[in-house]
């Protein structure tokens, strides 16, 4: 039992160290589109997620999420000032029974499926699909949208729930009962948040200075 728990801590720091590799490789980015017609800036998360590192996690049972918050800043003679905000999650989940994987976004509107799939690829390009939030701009006035998105792999549950699956105790569950009890150890908690971005990633985005 001992020497399969240690073989699985190693397969996982080694998933962990050619998921940094993998990450190192392309430059995750916030696509703004500028605004066009009637409709406000879009956005899209870009090449946040590898094809192995995150499809092993995901088949593991440890969904990734991908929270966006948007706001619309005006200009002011002393401080710029926030007048509107807008917040939206793209989660990407995958179904031991079906063995397929599901993308939705969670918005002001409600729930959006965004597909199921059989392949992770396929997947993570619903992942990146464009987004107009819906925002107010103030006519006329100057200003500016920032986007902040935080992409978060294992929150502190599921850190929780990797150790058994370390021992072999069980599979972790994406839905259902957790144990409360179970915990990693302090430094392998800190290796795996800090290697996989597991509290979570965050990255910003500035469009240019424009007349809403």
């Amino acid at each position: 039992m001992r020497r399969a728990w240690l073989c699985r801590c190693v397969a996982l720091l080694a998933l962990m160290f050619s998921a940094r590799s993998a990450l190192a490789q392309l430059t995750p980015h916030i696509e703004l589109r500028p605004p066009s017609g009637t409709a406000g800036i879009a956005v899209a998360m870009r090449d946040v997620l590898t094809e192995k590192p995150f499809d092993e996690l995901l088949r593991n049972g440890f969904p990734t999420s991908l929270h966006f918050r948007a706001e619309v800043w005006t200009e002011g003679r002393w401080f710029d000032e926030v007048v509107d905000r807008a917040e939206w999650d793209v989660r990407v989940t995958y179904d031991l029974l079906d063995r397929t994987y599901d993308v939705f976004r969670i918005s002001r509107a409600g729930l959006t499926p965004l597909g199921t799939y059989a392949h992770f690829a396929d997947a993570r390009a619903a992942s990146e699909l464009v987004f107009t939030p819906s925002l107010n701009y103030p006519t006329g006035k100057k200003g500016y949208v920032t986007v902040r998105v935080d992409v978060v792999t294992l929150d502190n549950t599921d850190l929780a729930e990797m150790q058994r699956w370390l021992k072999g105790e069980a599979k972790p569950a994406v839905q259902g009962k957790r144990n409360p009890g179970t915990a990693l150890t302090n430094g392998l908690r800190t290796l795996v948040s800090r290697l996989l971005g597991g509290e979570a990633r965050h990255f910003d985005k500035q469009s240019a200075v424009m007349v809403f």
